[in-house]
């Protein structure tokens, strides 16, 4: 097995990352909380750990997590104790990010970013397969009754549709960012809803509903 030297030397860190207070983890199952990761974090004894975060594409694990350390004395070691993990029989690939941090009103308005940036905090969860029509007024009246939101302060937003490719055709659906009272009430939502379907009297199986929880 290689020294630490020699994987440092390997890994020709570029001279601007070389201070770098951040590391992304790529390969990461799509199911990993920062939990999961925080737990193999520990596991591994990596040192000056002072956030973890999944990243978000429109409410979608990417794959991806970041790692924000204290100082960037904890970057080398970091990077030689990640080098021995695995998640769910999986090898994450670590390695040193500079990547910017974005506002908080355009993380959870696109549903882009980290889950620091999103600030769900567990509490929050994605919800898609209603009509492109459908709006958060329609979403709300749908919902009432059923589950407990915050108080005082809007708690449904209809993300933007995904710009069109030759291999991602537009959606025909619309997609919520939907917060929640709590992280079990965020849960049981989940349960709920996820692979139902919208209005089945009207629309038989036209509509079905996905819904996870955005950690």
């Amino acid at each position: 097995m290689a020294s630490s030297s020699l994987r440092r030397q390997l890994r020709r860190i570029p001279d601007a990352l070389q201070r770098a207070t951040q590391i992304e983890l790529s390969n990461v199952p799509r199911t990993a909380t920062p939990a999961d990761i925080r737990r193999l974090v520990f596991r591994a004894q990596v040192q000056g750990v002072d956030d973890v975060s999944i990243d978000y594409y429109h409410l979608n694990p990417t794959g991806r997590a970041y790692l924000k350390l204290t100082h960037s004395d904890f970057l080398l070691p970091a990077l030689d104790a990640l080098e021995k993990i695995t998640i769910s029989g999986v090898h994450p690939t670590a390695e040193p990010s500079d990547r910017p941090s974005y506002a908080t009103e355009y993380a959870w308005t696109e549903g882009n970013g980290l889950s620091s940036e999103i600030k769900s905090y567990g509490k929050a969860v994605a919800v898609w397969g209603y009509p492109k029509s459908f709006t958060p007024e329609a979403l709300d009246r749908s919902l009432a009754g059923r589950f407990t939101f915050p108080q005082n302060e809007a708690y449904i937003f209809k993300l933007p549709g995904r710009e069109t490719d030759a291999s991602k055709p537009f959606t025909l659906y619309s997609r919520f960012f939907v917060r929640l009272d709590s992280v079990s009430e965020a849960h049981r939502f989940v349960r709920e809803l996820h692979l139902t379907y919208h209005a089945p009297l009207q629309h038989q199986a036209k509509y079905s509903l996905h819904a996870h929880v955005i950690h």
